[in-house]
């Protein structure tokens, strides 16, 4: 049965007000250590600002961070999928639109967050690779495909959270592309070897 977004997606997402200045934005991003905030009106998601809005749209222009709203450096309108979305339809989607971060709506309201990186790690969206050119992607973009897929041999590349020495730097349990079954398989072989 094909991943769905609901599956995969993070629910506890940060969001922000459109009133609210890009200064506590960017504050708000570092204490959680994240790279965008859902831009909400009256709980309704309408758009969304990233790392990449605000280097583009006020860093250039040296606007004051402590006196410009987030509606004035903010994308939209905000692309969106439903929970019950297919991972591969969502790759799709994020490919065609450009987008790296796409938040996941019910009935009008925010249930979720998925990113490219979490989409790369599906089966799913492998095949969608396996099968798509992704020359007319932006570099952004394509770094993320590089880091976990390997476009000439056509497979996922190694577990990204072991270092040489085959010690495992942490783990993301069933989120992870490296989960198998009921268990990693970076810990699974690293048991066996050891054993």
């Amino acid at each position: 049965m094909p991943l769905k977004l609901e599956e995969i997606m993070t629910t506890d997402v940060v969001t922000v007000k459109t009133s609210v200045t890009v200064e506590k934005a960017v504050n708000l991003m570092n204490r959680h250590e994240i790279g965008c905030l859902v831009v909400v009106n009256s709980r309704k998601p309408i758009g969304m600002v990233t790392e990449r809005d605000i280097l583009k749209r006020v860093v250039p222009q040296l606007k004051k961070s402590e006196k410009t709203r987030i509606s004035d450096v903010m994308s939209k309108p905000l692309i969106t999928a439903a929970p019950a979305t297919q991972v591969g339809e969502a790759a799709k989607l994020m490919f065609k639109r450009k987008i790296k971060k796409l938040p996941v709506v019910e009935d009008g309201q925010l249930v979720g967050l998925v990113t490219l990186t979490d989409l790369v790690r599906s089966e799913e969206v492998i095949e969608f690779l396996n099968g798509s050119s992704i020359n007319n992607a932006p570099k952004r973009i394509k770094k993320v495909v590089d880091l976990y897929y390997d476009r000439l041999k056509r497979y996922r590349r190694r577990c990204p959270l072991t270092v040489k020495e085959g010690f495992s730097m942490g783990c993301q349990e069933k989120r992870c592309m490296w989960w198998l079954g009921d268990e990693c398989a970076v810990t699974k072989l690293t048991r066996q070897i050891t054993a």
